[in-house]
């Protein structure tokens, strides 16, 4: 692991998107609670997926990112810039979400924006 579980810890009570308990929508109404897009460096959309559950779960993601590497030669390496990435990057290892063959082939980081709001040890491994 790159830093500490602590750190990761420290990381993930101080955002809402890591807490996949706290519910930021209801459905009560709406089938749906939000979307979530994988963009290309150009920011034009390559897919779009319907949150349809309270929280933001990690599946959104790792769902996203398994077609975008569904539709990759196998000699690309990706790039990925996600609010909690050191969260979800811990996740695939700790449990195995990804295949060895994607995981191996994906940088994962964390935007200048979401970045301060992590630990000094995340911010220095995680920030592009």
């Amino acid at each position: 692991m790159k830093v500490p579980i602590s750190v990761l810890d420290g990381c993930r009570d101080s955002f809402h998107a890591a807490d996949e308990r706290q519910k930021k929508a209801s459905t009560q109404f709406f089938a749906d609670t939000g979307l979530m897009a994988l963009l290309c460096h150009h920011d034009q959309v390559l897919w779009m997926v319907n949150m349809t559950s309270t929280g933001e779960k990690q599946h959104y993601s790792l769902s996203l990112l398994k077609k975008l590497f569904d539709n990759l030669p196998s000699t690309m390496t990706v790039g990925h810039l996600y609010d909690i990435g050191c969260q979800l990057e811990h996740s695939c290892c700790k449990w195995g979400l990804l295949e060895d063959g994607i995981l191996s082939r994906l940088k994962f980081g964390i935007s200048v924006f979401h970045a301060y709001g992590h630990q000094w040890p995340c911010q220095v491994v995680y920030h592009p």
